[in-house]
Protein backbone atom coordinates (compact mmCIF):
# COMPACT_ATOMS: atom_id res chain seq x y z
CA UNK A 1 0.00 0.00 0.00
CA UNK A 2 2.88 2.31 0.87
CA UNK A 3 4.62 1.40 -2.39
CA UNK A 4 1.49 2.16 -4.41
CA UNK A 5 1.13 5.54 -2.72
CA UNK A 6 4.77 6.35 -3.36
CA UNK A 7 4.43 5.30 -7.00
CA UNK A 8 1.41 7.50 -7.50
CA UNK A 9 3.24 10.45 -6.00
CA UNK A 10 6.23 9.96 -8.36
CA UNK A 11 3.93 9.70 -11.37
CA UNK A 12 2.03 12.81 -10.33
CA UNK A 13 5.25 14.84 -9.95
CA UNK A 14 6.45 13.66 -13.36
CA UNK A 15 3.18 14.79 -14.98
CA UNK A 16 3.49 18.21 -13.35
CA UNK A 17 7.07 18.52 -14.61
CA UNK A 18 6.12 17.57 -18.17
CA UNK A 19 3.19 19.96 -18.16
CA UNK A 20 5.38 22.79 -16.88
CA UNK A 21 8.02 22.24 -19.59
CA UNK A 22 5.42 22.18 -22.36
CA UNK A 23 3.79 25.28 -20.94
CA UNK A 24 7.08 27.17 -20.83
CA UNK A 25 7.95 26.04 -24.35
CA UNK A 26 4.66 27.44 -25.65
CA UNK A 27 5.29 30.73 -23.90
CA UNK A 28 8.78 31.01 -25.42
CA UNK A 29 7.53 30.13 -28.91
CA UNK A 30 4.79 32.75 -28.69
CA UNK A 31 7.31 35.38 -27.60
CA UNK A 32 9.48 34.62 -30.61
CA UNK A 33 6.69 35.28 -33.09
CA UNK A 34 5.51 38.56 -31.50
CA UNK A 35 6.35 41.34 -34.03
CA UNK A 36 9.32 43.49 -33.09
CA UNK A 37 7.13 46.53 -33.69
CA UNK A 38 5.13 45.57 -30.59
CA UNK A 39 8.18 46.52 -28.55
CA UNK A 40 8.79 49.74 -30.51
CA UNK A 41 11.81 48.25 -32.30
CA UNK A 42 12.85 49.12 -35.86
CA UNK A 43 15.07 46.71 -37.74
CA UNK A 44 15.52 45.01 -41.10
CA UNK A 45 13.67 46.63 -44.03
CA UNK A 46 12.00 49.24 -41.82
CA UNK A 47 15.37 50.62 -40.73
CA UNK A 48 16.58 50.59 -44.32
CA UNK A 49 13.80 53.06 -45.19
CA UNK A 50 15.01 55.71 -42.74
CA UNK A 51 16.32 58.85 -44.45
CA UNK A 52 20.07 59.50 -44.26
CA UNK A 53 21.25 62.22 -41.91
CA UNK A 54 23.05 65.21 -43.43
CA UNK A 55 25.48 66.78 -40.99
CA UNK A 56 28.88 68.38 -41.41
CA UNK A 57 30.67 70.58 -43.93
CA UNK A 58 30.62 69.90 -47.68
CA UNK A 59 32.84 71.64 -50.20
CA UNK A 60 31.09 72.44 -53.49
CA UNK A 61 31.65 73.75 -56.98
CA UNK A 62 29.21 74.53 -59.75
CA UNK A 63 28.10 76.84 -62.52
CA UNK A 64 25.17 79.18 -62.97
CA UNK A 65 23.75 81.62 -65.47
CA UNK A 66 21.10 84.31 -65.16
CA UNK A 67 18.84 86.20 -67.55
CA UNK A 68 18.41 89.74 -66.27
CA UNK A 69 15.45 91.96 -67.21
CA UNK A 70 16.31 95.40 -65.77
CA UNK A 71 13.95 97.40 -67.97
CA UNK A 72 15.09 100.66 -69.59
CA UNK A 73 14.47 104.40 -69.71
CA UNK A 74 15.55 106.86 -72.36
CA UNK A 75 16.61 106.45 -75.96
CA UNK A 76 19.05 103.64 -76.68
CA UNK A 77 20.74 105.85 -79.26
CA UNK A 78 20.48 109.02 -77.16
CA UNK A 79 22.44 110.36 -74.19
CA UNK A 80 23.31 108.33 -71.10
CA UNK A 81 20.96 108.83 -68.15
CA UNK A 82 21.28 108.22 -64.39
CA UNK A 83 19.06 105.76 -62.55
CA UNK A 84 15.71 107.58 -62.14
CA UNK A 85 14.52 105.34 -59.29
CA UNK A 86 17.48 104.21 -57.14
CA UNK A 87 16.52 101.27 -54.91
CA UNK A 88 13.31 100.64 -56.90
CA UNK A 89 13.00 98.46 -60.00
CA UNK A 90 12.16 100.29 -63.23
CA UNK A 91 8.47 100.11 -64.25
CA UNK A 92 9.17 98.00 -67.35
CA UNK A 93 11.61 95.63 -65.64
CA UNK A 94 10.84 92.00 -64.83
CA UNK A 95 9.17 89.22 -66.77
CA UNK A 96 5.91 88.41 -68.49
CA UNK A 97 3.86 85.32 -67.59
CA UNK A 98 5.68 83.41 -70.36
CA UNK A 99 9.01 84.39 -68.71
CA UNK A 100 10.07 86.75 -71.48
CA UNK A 101 11.30 90.20 -70.38
CA UNK A 102 8.55 92.78 -69.99
CA UNK A 103 10.22 95.09 -72.51
CA UNK A 104 10.40 92.31 -75.15
CA UNK A 105 7.30 93.44 -77.04
CA UNK A 106 6.73 94.05 -80.75
CA UNK A 107 8.06 97.39 -81.89
CA UNK A 108 10.66 97.77 -79.14
CA UNK A 109 14.13 96.48 -78.34
CA UNK A 110 14.72 94.59 -75.11
CA UNK A 111 17.79 95.44 -73.07
CA UNK A 112 17.70 92.12 -71.22
CA UNK A 113 21.12 90.53 -70.89
CA UNK A 114 22.70 87.43 -69.39
CA UNK A 115 25.71 86.62 -67.26
CA UNK A 116 27.32 83.40 -66.11
CA UNK A 117 29.47 82.53 -63.12
CA UNK A 118 31.46 79.72 -61.54
CA UNK A 119 31.13 79.18 -57.82
CA UNK A 120 32.94 77.35 -55.01
CA UNK A 121 32.39 77.29 -51.27
CA UNK A 122 31.36 75.35 -48.19
CA UNK A 123 27.83 74.35 -47.21
CA UNK A 124 27.48 73.34 -43.56
CA UNK A 125 24.56 71.15 -42.42
CA UNK A 126 23.86 71.24 -38.68
CA UNK A 127 21.99 67.92 -38.68
CA UNK A 128 18.68 69.46 -37.59
CA UNK A 129 17.37 70.90 -40.86
CA UNK A 130 19.26 74.17 -41.25
CA UNK A 131 22.72 75.45 -42.07
CA UNK A 132 24.93 78.08 -43.67
CA UNK A 133 26.66 78.65 -47.00
CA UNK A 134 29.78 80.69 -47.72
CA UNK A 135 31.42 80.93 -51.13
CA UNK A 136 33.04 82.88 -53.93
CA UNK A 137 31.99 83.55 -57.51
CA UNK A 138 33.72 84.68 -60.68
CA UNK A 139 31.32 86.06 -63.31
CA UNK A 140 31.37 87.20 -66.92
CA UNK A 141 28.86 89.56 -68.55
CA UNK A 142 29.03 89.13 -72.32
CA UNK A 143 27.48 90.95 -75.24
CA UNK A 144 24.89 92.23 -75.87
CA UNK A 145 24.62 94.59 -72.92
CA UNK A 146 22.24 97.56 -72.38
CA UNK A 147 23.05 100.93 -73.88
CA UNK A 148 24.84 102.92 -74.99
CA UNK A 149 22.09 105.49 -74.31
CA UNK A 150 19.52 105.85 -71.54
CA UNK A 151 19.63 103.72 -68.40
CA UNK A 152 20.95 101.14 -67.73
CA UNK A 153 24.03 101.11 -69.91
CA UNK A 154 27.34 99.30 -69.55
CA UNK A 155 29.84 97.36 -71.68
CA UNK A 156 30.81 93.67 -71.22
CA UNK A 157 32.82 92.96 -68.07
CA UNK A 158 34.00 90.41 -65.54
CA UNK A 159 34.07 90.42 -61.74
CA UNK A 160 34.28 88.40 -58.55
CA UNK A 161 32.50 88.39 -55.21
CA UNK A 162 32.10 86.64 -51.85
CA UNK A 163 28.64 85.63 -50.61
CA UNK A 164 26.86 83.91 -47.75
CA UNK A 165 23.33 82.86 -46.81
CA UNK A 166 21.37 80.61 -44.46
CA UNK A 167 19.24 77.68 -45.58
CA UNK A 168 16.81 75.01 -44.44
CA UNK A 169 16.80 71.44 -45.75
CA UNK A 170 14.93 68.15 -45.71
CA UNK A 171 16.29 64.66 -46.40
CA UNK A 172 13.86 62.05 -47.77
CA UNK A 173 13.77 58.27 -47.34
CA UNK A 174 14.53 57.72 -51.03
CA UNK A 175 17.92 59.47 -50.72
CA UNK A 176 16.79 62.78 -52.19
CA UNK A 177 17.09 66.12 -50.44
CA UNK A 178 15.69 69.60 -50.90
CA UNK A 179 16.90 72.94 -49.66
CA UNK A 180 15.69 76.54 -49.66
CA UNK A 181 17.45 79.79 -48.83
CA UNK A 182 16.18 81.63 -45.77
CA UNK A 183 14.63 84.78 -47.29
CA UNK A 184 16.60 87.92 -46.59
CA UNK A 185 19.79 86.10 -45.52
CA UNK A 186 21.78 86.44 -48.77
CA UNK A 187 24.59 89.02 -48.73
CA UNK A 188 27.35 89.56 -51.29
CA UNK A 189 30.48 91.70 -51.36
CA UNK A 190 31.89 92.50 -54.81
CA UNK A 191 35.68 92.27 -54.93
CA UNK A 192 36.73 93.00 -58.53
CA UNK A 193 35.18 94.38 -61.69
CA UNK A 194 32.93 97.42 -62.25
CA UNK A 195 31.04 96.74 -58.99
CA UNK A 196 34.15 96.38 -56.80
CA UNK A 197 33.39 97.83 -53.36
CA UNK A 198 29.62 97.44 -53.71
CA UNK A 199 27.43 95.01 -51.79
CA UNK A 200 24.24 93.32 -52.94
CA UNK A 201 21.40 91.09 -51.80
CA UNK A 202 19.06 88.55 -53.42
CA UNK A 203 15.57 88.33 -51.97
CA UNK A 204 15.12 84.55 -52.36
CA UNK A 205 17.03 81.93 -54.32
CA UNK A 206 14.56 79.27 -55.55
CA UNK A 207 14.65 75.84 -53.85
CA UNK A 208 17.09 73.19 -55.07
CA UNK A 209 16.63 69.42 -55.21
CA UNK A 210 19.29 66.71 -55.31
CA UNK A 211 20.46 63.25 -54.27
CA UNK A 212 22.64 61.90 -51.46
CA UNK A 213 25.15 59.11 -52.17
CA UNK A 214 24.73 55.84 -50.24
CA UNK A 215 27.69 56.66 -47.98
CA UNK A 216 26.57 60.27 -47.48
CA UNK A 217 29.91 61.64 -48.73
CA UNK A 218 28.70 63.12 -52.02
CA UNK A 219 25.70 65.29 -52.84
CA UNK A 220 24.36 66.84 -56.01
CA UNK A 221 21.63 69.42 -56.50
CA UNK A 222 20.12 71.71 -59.05
CA UNK A 223 17.39 74.28 -59.33
CA UNK A 224 14.46 72.41 -60.84
CA UNK A 225 12.08 75.28 -61.57
CA UNK A 226 12.07 78.84 -62.86
CA UNK A 227 11.47 81.71 -60.47
CA UNK A 228 12.07 85.44 -60.56
CA UNK A 229 14.66 86.73 -58.10
CA UNK A 230 15.42 90.34 -57.30
CA UNK A 231 19.11 91.32 -57.14
CA UNK A 232 19.52 94.65 -55.34
CA UNK A 233 22.85 96.53 -55.34
CA UNK A 234 24.14 99.12 -52.90
CA UNK A 235 24.46 101.70 -55.71
CA UNK A 236 20.67 101.61 -56.22
CA UNK A 237 20.36 99.16 -59.14
CA UNK A 238 17.49 96.67 -58.80
CA UNK A 239 17.52 93.80 -61.30
CA UNK A 240 14.87 91.08 -61.65
CA UNK A 241 16.48 87.89 -62.92
CA UNK A 242 15.85 84.20 -63.62
CA UNK A 243 18.77 81.81 -63.07
CA UNK A 244 19.72 78.16 -63.31
CA UNK A 245 22.14 76.53 -60.86
CA UNK A 246 23.76 73.13 -60.27
CA UNK A 247 26.23 72.01 -57.62
CA UNK A 248 28.36 68.99 -56.63
CA UNK A 249 29.27 68.56 -52.94
CA UNK A 250 32.01 66.50 -51.26
CA UNK A 251 32.00 65.97 -47.51
CA UNK A 252 34.90 67.60 -45.67
CA UNK A 253 34.09 66.39 -42.12
CA UNK A 254 31.44 64.49 -40.16
CA UNK A 255 30.14 67.47 -38.23
CA UNK A 256 31.22 66.20 -34.79
CA UNK A 257 32.29 69.50 -33.29
CA UNK A 258 32.16 70.80 -29.74
CA UNK A 259 29.57 73.40 -30.74
CA UNK A 260 27.08 70.92 -32.20
CA UNK A 261 24.72 71.45 -29.29
CA UNK A 262 24.43 75.13 -30.17
CA UNK A 263 23.32 74.20 -33.71
CA UNK A 264 19.87 73.26 -32.38
CA UNK A 265 19.04 76.93 -31.96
Amino acid sequence: MVLNSLWLRVCFQALISLFSEAFMRNILLNLLVIPASAFGLSCGPAAAGAPPILKGSYGFTGTSACLVAPGHVGDLSGPALPNPTPGIALPNSGFQANLRPNDAVPGSSTVAYSYSFAVEGIRTFNGYGSGTVKGKVVDIVGRPTPGPGGFPRFPPSAGSAEFSFNFTYTVNADGSWTSAMVPGSFTETHLTGPRAGQTSTVDAIPPVTGMVSSDGKTLIDMQTTTAVETHTYSNGDVDPQICHRSRVFIRLDDGDHDHDRDDRR
